[in-house]
């Protein structure tokens, strides 16, 4: 963990030990839930081992809006920043090893030492702009190219993904996963 925030954030050694300090390690089972609609986000985690999935839930359907792979952060952002209750579910696809920090310890940190608040900031920026992408993504790119860039964020861990799970989250249907993944295994 101490690498991957010293590479990610530009922090040093000593910097990201008091980081990596702060968090619990936390084991879930395949099905597990990390966080339940109407409860509000206190937590963020970090993807060690395992993988996950975002489930935004609307009064009459289900849309899985993400996928959280290893070295990956995992939380409702949204109701984490605005201490609301959260839309979504967040699941355990499979077996998962999460390191997890409480707001109350994230900010005392943060009062504590200013590297944090510059951390913090910089992960509110990089989901912005994630968020923006995802949109655009929607609105430009065909199925095919939506799949594509999903798969080629992690190959490995997209083949352990159910088939209806992955079209929800690009919002196509699983018939056009299926004519996708022909095509392309064709091309190979």
């Amino acid at each position: 963990m101490n690498n991957f925030f010293i590479d990610t954030f530009k922090i040093t050694k000593n910097e990201a030990q008091i980081l990596s300090s702060s968090f619990y390690i936390e084991e879930y089972s395949k099905g597990d839930i990390f966080l339940k609609h109407g409860d509000i986000c206190n937590t963020i985690g970090f993807v060690k081992k395992g993988l996950l999935k975002s489930i935004t839930i609307g009064k009459e359907k289900e849309l899985i809006d993400d996928f959280i792979f290893e070295n990956q952060f995992v939380a409702d952002y949204r109701s984490y920043l605005t201490k609301k209750k959260s839309t979504k579910d967040i699941i355990c696809i499979e077996n998962c090893t999460i390191h997890t920090i409480h707001r109350e310890k994230l900010e005392e940190l943060s009062n504590k030492y200013l590297f944090i608040s510059k951390i913090e900031k910089k992960v509110t920026e990089h989901l912005y702009v994630l968020a923006e992408k995802k949109f655009d993504d929607l609105r430009l790119l065909n199925a095919e190219e939506r799949y594509l860039k999903l798969f080629n964020s992690n190959r490995r861990l997209l083949y352990k993904i159910p088939q209806y799970d992955i079209a929800s989250c690009l919002s196509i249907s699983p018939e056009t996963v299926s004519r996708i993944r022909k095509k392309l295994t064709k091309r190979s």
